[in-house]
């Protein structure tokens, strides 16, 4: 059975390589621990996993971008093609520094955990996935689309100074209820409608009551720095419709 305290250790060993006050340290560092809270809670609501791999959830969660720790960058959560953070943190969890080793010797998770983790935060999931894989990688992409709204209202790694309408091609996406590729984005507000559509590619009802719970939405757009009535009403109208659709996911 895998230990917690061996996970803990495993994560602080990582940490202590950083100076905490610098770079993009300890917004990672609070993240990772409610990323390995929030997937354990999601896991264990879904009665579908064993103890033990509600425990593999939570180390998911806990080191699912040990890529992006560093002292010398701000915080981002975009990825892109030359900086893939979670393909970075698979190379660092089980070849460079590898971390799952320090936590057990047994591998039977090692597949699973890389997979989740990779996939994380790329848009859709690669076909030809079990139904047990799949649950893995639902489990940790809800984790991550609840938490990244607390990180973007605390930190604000994307402009809340709103000054223009999204993009035709990013609004159109989004009243087609998609999750929205930063790849489309031309502006602010689309980056905006960028993290509000995350909510689209949530899988599970729980995770739709945590993000209720967290008044999510209401508070991104209270963060919202807009000074034009008109944009202001949108984005307020916006908050009322995906309000409305989280009620509609939770009553089901």
């Amino acid at each position: 059975m895998i230990k917690e305290s061996k996970i803990m250790n495993a994560f602080n060993k990582f940490v202590k390589k950083f100076d905490m006050n610098k770079g993009n340290v300890k917004a990672l560092y609070f993240h990772s621990l409610k990323m390995m809270d929030l997937c354990k809670n999601i896991a264990s609501e879904l009665g579908i996993f064993s103890d033990e791999e509600v425990l593999i959830c939570g180390i998911m969660g806990l080191f699912h971008d040990v890529g992006m720790f560093s002292n010398k960058s701000k915080l981002c959560h975009f990825n892109n093609d030359s900086n893939d953070y979670s393909k970075r943190s698979v190379e660092i969890i089980f070849n460079e520094d590898k971390i799952m080793r320090d936590i057990t010797d047994d591998t039977k998770y090692d597949d699973v955990i890389k997979i989740s983790i990779y996939c994380h935060n790329k848009n859709g999931l690669p076909n030809g996935l079990n139904d047990r894989i799949l649950n893995f990688c639902k489990v940790i992409r809800d984790a991550h689309t609840i938490d990244n709204f607390r990180l973007v209202i605390n930190y604000q790694y994307i402009d809340m100074n709103i000054d223009n309408f999204p993009s035709d091609v990013v609004y159109n996406s989004f009243k087609q209820y998609c999750v929205i590729s930063n790849k489309m984005g031309d502006n602010d507000a689309d980056n905006v409608l960028e993290i509000l559509s995350s909510i689209f590619g949530i899988n599970y009802k729980n995770s739709f009551v945590l993000l209720k719970e967290e008044e999510s939405v209401n508070k991104l757009i209270s963060s919202l720095k807009i000074k034009n009535k008109a944009i202001y009403k949108f984005f307020s109208q916006i908050g009322a419709v995906l309000n409305m659709y989280i009620d509609r996911k939770i009553v089901g």
